[in-house]
């Protein structure tokens, strides 16, 4: 079927199909069952409890609009301002924060229908061709409902303004009469599209620039005229060039310099997200199918039609991703899912109508009932049908995945924290909650967020002192390490851990943990003479210089009238990929050695040991693009390896001293940190930090513990969460 003739066929038909029925009532069934799905998904949205940190992000950011303060660390203009002025303003007139979100999340949510729709129709000239591109990209498609999951407003608020500077810019081609303000209100949406979502407007600008062009030549005015109806574009560009440069752009820098990105969220990401849900890749591989048919189509006739421009838009969308794949940029790769589903699911809606239309023209022969237009709109009716139950469980699902443990909960602390902190108190919190607190409050955050979503040097720095804090008594730091002195979920005799986090893909994860309850000196019948754990801690002694810093830590106790002393220093070297462990005992009696264990983390369990001799590759399941190595090393002839049932490593030495060389295999070439040494009370100081907040979960006791000991005490009690208070 020739679908680029297809369709106005198509269109003609259903007009005259309705009989009785004017265009009038047409419109109505079209526009009521469009006002359904967005009211359907809108009250999915607010029935479903909100959680993803973006939206506390978005609170934060929003708060310089309306005159509101913001902590240092947040100062600055890096955030597109389109999202942020819109739920400014809705805050300060509802007051209520959690409602104004609400709000903001069903307007964008209408939006993106609506704005579906709105391309949808002009493209291929039929209103329920645009009732179908809405349905398809709602309740079909998976990842534009599933922004809303997670917070990805300001994503989904540059879809809809994509949408739309297509639709009107195709209206102003066809609509000579009303065509400056078409050509005026296409070029305010690629602007507003580009100040909403700064991944998204690499698409949205080159997209805009190519549809006013292919407007423009297609149009019927002269050529002084056409080029004279692009100057709304012209000017818009050059104020959003203005302010990018000027605002955007200095703030944003560090995001092309995130070590971690391509090894975590790189393009198999990308094509991931489309090959997970069958629907998605469906409306996908339609899209793509339809408009290369209906291009070729449409080439042969040399015309620029409906199918070109989209054509046009999917290939820059296409080459825009290519280039980021061919350059190495260092971007979020998973988000490119949306813009680049949005020229496919107008493709898709041309294809599915056209299915639609023969379909409901056979009933119609073969049974002598009702109308092409009727029975083309019972199928739209009956696939919207289908298709929303697993619209909504996936939606669910996904939101579920991000949800906190009470959110009205964590609205009471940040209001009992707001009437009895200091103005410059820091709230130390888990991920998800600090950036809702941050939002609610206004203050200063302090909280754990992998390196892979952050893009600034000093948030990096700020989850490792928040990492610090909750889970350990001090760490060393350098470009390839991140080594921690404890375990929060440990019994108090086993605090004196070294977990061992190393850089894989810039990303520092926990690999290795050396536990004190595993590490034994034997007596000379090779006996255990002694557990660390059962020795009493005498101290522990910190050396920093430029190049190095290292962690000496004693243990003492009595055996047989003797006195048993077991040293253990961790050290770690200005751009060195190995870190040193060394073990030291000294004693009167008969030692036959020690012996200890590296224990694979719990999340990433070693997938395989080989040992060689003195040395051991230890390989852990695939994290990011690759798998986590490292190479450990015992130093010196008189010691052995081996690889224990239950994934570890075992270690022994037949002298007084043990050296471990542990070495990253799998660092990325641009470091995040360089070397330092961090104790959590000189972290309560630099942050400031004056409140705790820990979540009833299972190592709410380990924590709680843990916070007392540095000298935080109860503060408040708010069901799901405690907050504790510092007293200073």
């Amino acid at each position: 079927m020739n679908v680029a003739t297809a369709l106005p066929q198509v269109a003609a038909r259903d007009r005259l199909g309705w009989g009785t029925l004017r265009s009038r009532g047409w419109d109505l069934y079209v526009w009521l069952l469009l006002a359904i799905v967005i009211v359907g998904c809108a009250a999915v949205l607010v029935t479903t409890d909100l959680g993803g940190g973006d939206y506390g992000q978005w609170l934060m950011a929003s708060r310089p609009y309306v005159g509101l303060a913001v902590p240092d660390y947040r100062a600055d203009s890096a955030v597109p301002p389109v999202v942020p002025l819109l739920l400014g303003p809705t805050l300060a007139i509802v007051g209520d924060p959690i409602l104004a979100i609400r709000l903001v999340t069903v307007f964008i949510l209408s939006g993106l229908a609506l704005s579906a729709c709105a391309a949808g129709a002009t493209l291929l000239r039929s209103r329920l061709a645009g009732l179908v591109a809405a349905v398809l990209a709602l309740l079909v498609a998976d990842p534009f409902l599933e922004l809303f999951a997670f917070g990805g407003l300001l994503q989904a608020a540059a879809i809809v303004w994509l949408w739309l500077s297509v639709a009107a810019f195709v209206r102003a081609s066809r609509d000579p009469g009303d065509a400056w303000g078409w050509w005026t209100l296409g070029a305010c949406c690629v602007g507003l599209a580009a100040l909403s979502h700064m991944g998204t407007a690499s698409i949205a600008v080159p997209t805009g620039v190519a549809v006013a062009a292919l407007a423009a030549v297609s149009s019927t005015a002269g050529w002084r005229d056409r080029a004279r109806r692009l100057v709304p574009l012209g000017l818009v560009l050059t104020a959003v060039a203005i302010y990018w440069f000027v605002a955007l752009l200095p703030g944003s820098t560090d995001l092309a310099h995130n070590p971690a990105s391509l090894a975590y969220r790189g393009p198999n990401r990308l094509l991931d997200a489309f090959t997970s849900s069958p629907a998605t890749a469906f409306v996908a591989v339609a899209g793509l199918i339809a408009i290369a048919v209906g291009a070729i189509r449409e080439g042969r006739r040399r015309r620029i039609g409906p199918y070109v421009v989209v054509a046009a838009w999917a290939a820059i969308t296409l080459g825009v991703v290519l280039g980021a794949i061919v350059t190495g940029a260092a971007t979020d790769y998973p988000r490119f899912v949306t813009p680049v589903l949005a020229p496919l699911v107008i493709g898709a809606a041309g294809a599915f109508y056209v299915a639609v239309a023969a379909a409901a023209r056979w009933v119609v022969a073969r049974t002598r009932l009702g109308t092409d237009a009727g029975w083309s709109l019972a199928l739209v009716v009956l696939v919207t049908a289908l298709s929303t139950p697993a619209a909504v469980a996936g939606f669910r699902a996904e939101a579920d995945g991000y949800r906190l443990a009470a959110l009205g909960s964590l609205t009471e602390a940040a209001q009992w924290m707001d009437a009895n902190l200091a103005a410059d108190a820091t709230i130390l919190a888990p991920a998800r909650e600090a950036k809702w607190l941050e939002g609610l409050t206004g203050r200063a955050a302090l909280f754990s967020n992998a390196i892979r979503y952050s893009f600034r040097a000093e948030e990096w720095q700020r989850s490792l002192a928040a990492d610090t804090l909750v889970g350990s008594a001090g760490a060393i730091v350098n470009e390839f390490f991140f080594a921690r002195f404890a375990d929060a979920g440990s019994a108090a005799s086993d605090l004196r851990g070294l977990v061992v986090g190393a850089n894989h893909g810039g990303e520092f994860v926990d690999l290795l943990s050396l536990v004190p309850s595993r590490t034994q000196i034997l007596d000379g019948s090779g006996d255990v003479l002694a557990t660390v754990t059962n020795l009493a801690m005498d101290g522990r002694t910190d050396t920093v210089t430029d190049d190095e810093v290292s962690v000496v830590t004693a243990w003492s106790g009595q055996r047989h009238g003797a006195t048993v002393s077991y040293h253990q220093a961790v050290t770690l070297r200005r751009d060195s990929s190995t870190l040193e462990v060394r073990a030291v005992i000294s004693s009167a009696l008969a030692v036959d050695g020690i012996q200890m264990e590296l224990r694979p983390s719990s999340r990433l369990p070693g997938s395989s040991i080989v040992i060689d001799g003195h040395q051991a590759t230890i390989t852990f399941p695939r994290l990011g693009s690759s798998q986590p190595r490292v190479l450990v090393t015992l130093a010196g002839e008189a010691g052995e390896l081996d690889a224990l049932p239950d994934g570890g490593l075992g270690v022994r030495s037949r002298e007084h001293r043990i050296r471990l060389l542990i070495t990253d295999l799998t660092a990325a070439p641009s470091p995040s940190m360089g070397l330092q040494l961090l104790r959590p009370e000189d972290l309560i100081d630099r942050y400031h930090v004056s409140a705790v907040v820990l979540t009833r979960d299972p190592s709410f006791d380990a924590r709680l513990s843990r916070m007392q000991r540095l000298g935080f005490v109860p503060g408040a009690d708010f069901g799901s969460y405690v907050v504790l208070v510092h007293p200073q």
